[in-house]
């Protein structure tokens, strides 16, 4: 009787010890970590290929420059949304504040006085995308000459773009600058009116409204057509227009993300080019 029993309890223990060790075999096996077939212990195409969603801020002139690049981008798994504002310095604002992941809309001097004057750090990568044809034109006169002394000019009233509106119209005889007081030219530099012009300073986007109400305004030509106009009647086109290019502003810290680099070199593509210049019909002409 007494091995019987040694020999159940010999059995039992030897039972629980394959219960055991059954147990510490399948702990050990789920700690493994999980394979997910040929692509474990590599990263994935889909982490490779994640869609990266960007917001581009702009307003209604510049929108269709988006469209082009959303959907030249799209492929690369770039999706670009149009954020559109209704003020030339909104987009730029909220570029800084980091509402929207850049801004196509304000040419190089225009931005630099922007960071000087807000503190920020926004940056137009190289190389950049094209300048806009600034122009003088007239609803009442058909050449410089006619227009009369004590007209009134509207011009754009920013710092950046009366600077430039005013050496226009020093080299039409208009006016005489003087010395600067600051880095740009204002009208406390007008050393001289040959002409005694009234200089109207408007929103920049509300100076080619100002075309029948006055006898003269400095504008971009795209503004023109947008508002209605010839853009091509101009009485005197700007010489300095590509020294003020526009492209893709970002902040400085982004400047060399993947998604800045695509749009750089979409913008040389023929299918991008193509688009854009069907659009603006020369209006923004591209760098090469």
């Amino acid at each position: 009787m007494k091995s019987k029993f040694k020999l159940k309890g010999f059995m039992l223990v030897m039972l629980s010890l394959a219960l055991i060790l059954s147990s510490c075999g399948r702990e050990k096996e789920d700690s493994k970590p999980v394979q997910s077939g040929a692509n474990s212990g590599a990263e994935t195409e889909e982490v490779k290929g994640t869609p990266v969603k960007i917001k581009i801020g702009c307003m209604s002139i510049t929108e269709p420059i988006i469209t082009f690049l959303s959907e030249g981008l799209k492929d690369k798994g770039i999706y670009i949304e149009p954020i559109v504002f209704d003020g030339n310095h909104l987009p730029a604002t909220a570029l800084r504040d980091g509402s929207v992941d850049g801004v196509i809309l304000n040419h190089l001097v225009w931005l630099n006085t922007f960071n000087k004057e807000n503190k920020s750090d926004l940056v137009m990568p190289e190389p950049y995308m094209y300048y806009f044809r600034n122009a003088l034109y007239s609803s009442k006169y058909d050449s410089i000459e006619s227009i009369p002394k004590g007209s009134t000019i509207a011009v754009p009233g920013d710092p950046a773009n009366l600077d430039r509106s005013l050496k226009i119209l020093e080299e039409l005889g208009f006016l005489k600058l003087g010395q600067k007081t600051k880095e740009f030219y204002s009208l406390v530099d007008v050393e001289e009116n040959i002409k005694d012009v009234t200089i109207l300073e408007t929103e920049i986007t509300a100076t080619a409204r100002s075309f029948k109400d006055v006898d003269a305004i400095i504008c971009g030509a795209n503004a023109m057509r947008d508002a209605g106009y010839d853009q091509t009647s101009f009485l005197f086109e700007d010489s300095s227009n590509e020294d003020y290019p526009l492209g893709i502003i970002v902040r400085s810290e982004d400047k060399n993300k993947d998604w800045v680099k695509a749009v750089l070199e979409y913008q040389r593509q023929e299918e991008f080019k193509e688009k854009f210049n069907d659009s603006y019909n020369f209006t923004y002409v591209l760098f090469e």
